[in-house]
């Protein structure tokens, strides 16, 4: 069963190097549960290097260990799903001068399905750093497959564009503004989702065909944020996103984050609310007398709102030497309201991680 896409170019173009040349060890460990039999726990271990002058060299590496019994998963005759994700990752990032470039690969495989994934960025400062200029591009290339057939192959290439522009406004102002776009070709269904096609006399269901998306996938997304110091040792960040696809898909999210610094504690506050009205061939139910080319059973294209309400602790550790020892902790709570799906209407979900790091 496919767990996380590691191609998707939006989160493939926000991780980059590491954002100092410092060297650093850091290591998480997150763990995710919900109303619908989901449990993901989630261990990342990374590190960074200053190599040379200018240069940061680091790696990371992911493990995602997942066992569900979502209604996606029982509708389709299995019990229980049970996988392990893993992803390595090298990133190297040299400045020179007001310049920053990056470059990165990732691996991504699991059980039935690998993802190679290159990551390339430039980052220019201008008039005194008031302003930074960055563009990114980012290569995802998706291996499919089926467990237990060994006949099921399909491909899936995602590319993707960004570009973003910083401006320093007042010594306590950022503004920040964003564009995206990829472009996917090739297979985005699920191999193991079989979609009801209803009989249109009683609504009973005649038979199940696959599920079948379009192989072709344009995805915009803009992106405004403001942040904002406050009082001596706070800030408040708040952005707003647009994104549309030539699927119809059409999405709004908004998300306030506000920090408090106390001696050596950091505490963030987190608000995210989000709306998206689903795919045109998203349909409550298909009947025979009317299919469409795509049918699909997944939720994650129909029209649904979610809200994500979380707070993080981070403690610096008082340390004599030149390191810098951290520890930090996380709770999100999220609720999902599903609006024409109907195998499941809400679900409400919690996020918890823990994590260490080190600089020195």
């Amino acid at each position: 069963m496919q767990l996380i896409r590691a191609g998707s170019i939006a989160l493939a173009l926000g991780i980059g190097a590491a954002a100092r040349a410092d060297n650093s060890f850091v290591t998480k460990t997150q763990i995710y549960t919900d109303n619908d039999h989901t449990t993901v726990v989630s261990t990342v271990v990374a590190a960074s290097h200053d190599a040379w002058r200018g240069a940061t060299l680091s790696t990371a590496y992911v493990t995602d260990v997942v066992s569900s019994a979502s209604v996606d998963v029982v509708s389709n005759a299995t019990h229980q799903m049970n996988d392990v994700r893993h992803e390595v990752k090298g990133a190297l990032r040299q400045v020179l001068g007001d310049t920053r470039l990056s470059a990165a690969y990732l691996y991504s495989v699991e059980n039935d399905y690998a993802s190679h994934n290159l990551q390339l960025s430039l980052a220019r400062d201008l008039f005194r750093k008031n302003t930074t200029l960055e563009l990114g591009y980012a290569l995802s290339l998706d291996d499919v497959r089926r467990a237990g057939d060994r006949n099921f192959h399909r491909s899936l290439a995602i590319h993707g564009l960004v570009g973003t522009w910083t401006q320093t406004l007042t010594p306590a102002t950022i503004a920040q503004a964003s564009y995206s776009f990829s472009y996917d070709a090739g297979y985005e269904a699920s191999p193991y989702r079989f979609v009801p096609i209803d009989s249109p006399i009683d609504g009973t269901i005649e038979f199940k065909v696959a599920e079948t998306e379009p192989d072709r996938r344009f995805r915009h997304a803009f992106v405004i944020g403001l942040n904002r110091h406050l009082g001596k040792d706070s800030s408040l960040q708040g952005d707003y996103r647009l994104y549309f696809d030539s699927w119809g898909l059409l999405a709004h999210t908004i998300q306030l984050r506000y920090f408090v610094k106390f001696r050596d504690f950091t505490l963030r506050l987190r608000e995210r609310f989000y709306y998206q009205r689903g795919a045109d061939f998203f349909r409550t139910q298909y009947t025979s007398d009317h299919l469409t080319p795509f049918v699909t059973a997944d939720r994650e294209l129909s029209t649904f709102w979610s809200n994500i309400i979380g707070a993080k602790l981070s403690w610096r550790v008082p340390w004599q030497r030149r390191q810098t020892l951290e520890a930090e902790v996380k709770v999100d709570v999220l609720y999902f309201s599903y609006l024409d799906f109907a195998l499941l209407q809400t679900r409400l979900g919690a996020d918890v991680e823990a994590g260490l790091s080190l600089a020195y």
